[in-house]
């Protein structure tokens, strides 16, 4: 009689387990947790403003005397009262006019932008005003029927 030879196969000698190797899914979790952390303070991208309190105007008739605006329009021509003002004298220009206001609360420039008027020249009139001065910035939403407007291609003579 001769005995036969019986072979071990590898699934014998490594039966398959029932459990969960979550060894791999803590790794990952971890290093996601890890990446949130880093990136949430990044996500928070905040510009502090202040609103004005209860005193908003439903109708106003007439723009008050010596009041400042700025205008923009869409070539980023600056006009300070309907006067156009070239880049560089701009903000010289704005702080001998808002240093002549002798009340503190009457340094305040309001602004008429052009709605095609280019992003940097906007942030170059508002930057320049502040460096002029200015204390409160308004920006107008509507055109007011006194309201300096700069002149269009259309109202201008030609030579």
């Amino acid at each position: 009689m001769r005995h036969k030879k019986t072979r071990i196969l590898p699934a014998q000698l490594n039966p398959p387990h029932s459990s969960i190797n979550v060894a791999p899914l803590v790794d990952v979790v971890l290093v996601l947790l890890i990446v949130f952390m880093v990136l949430a303070p990044l996500l928070e991208k905040t510009i502090a403003i202040h609103l004005p309190e209860d005193n908003w105007v439903d109708n106003i008739e007439e723009m008050p005397q010596g009041q400042l605006v700025v205008s923009v329009d869409k070539t980023g021509t600056l006009y300070l009262n309907q006067q156009s003002l070239p880049e560089g004298d701009y903000v010289h220009k704005l702080s001998r006019v808002l240093a002549a206001k002798n009340n503190h609360a009457e340094r305040v420039v309001f602004f008429s932008i052009d709605g095609q008027a280019g992003y940097e020249r906007v942030v170059f009139a508002l930057d320049g005003a502040r460096q002029a001065g200015a204390l409160a910035l308004g920006l107008l939403v509507a055109p007011l029927e006194n309201t300096p407007v700069p002149p269009t291609e259309e109202s201008m003579p030609l030579p």
